[in-house]
């Protein structure tokens, strides 16, 4: 049996984390650490190396930015999504520019992230 891949998810608002957790529950491979903090999550990064970052493009005050360049400081081989409002486009394709793996649109194409997991087990598992 492969050994799972861990996976922090970011997001507070309630209908983009029911959504989610939704799509995770196809992906068994994941092991899911949650929160809607990004204090927490600059905490979380700064203690282990995650194979998968989901968050939004800003948590509590913690933008995706900087997340991402936390976790890459653990595991420089770190896929980052960013969610996204259609407004913060522009810092998305930002992100993508330092190194995100890719970035889904919130609400309309939250199924994308589930062809984002497909690849990701495809290619890393």
């Amino acid at each position: 049996m492969e050994e799972k891949k861990s996976l922090l998810f970011v997001e507070d608002e309630g209908y983009v984390v029911d959504r989610v957790q939704e799509i995770l529950r196809g992906f068994p491979q994941f092991e899911l650490t949650r929160t809607e903090s990004g204090a927490e999550a600059r905490r979380l990064l700064g203690e282990r190396a995650y194979d998968l970052v989901i968050t939004d493009i800003e948590a509590g005050g913690v933008s995706a930015l900087e997340l991402l360049h936390h976790a890459r400081e653990k595991n420089k081989d770190v896929c980052v999504v960013i969610i996204t409002g259609v407004g913060s486009a522009d810092l998305a394709a930002k992100a993508l520019k330092e190194g995100a793996f890719d970035f889904v649109i919130k609400p309309a194409t939250l199924d994308r992230l589930a062809a984002i997991l497909k690849i990701f087990v495809m290619v890393r598992m």
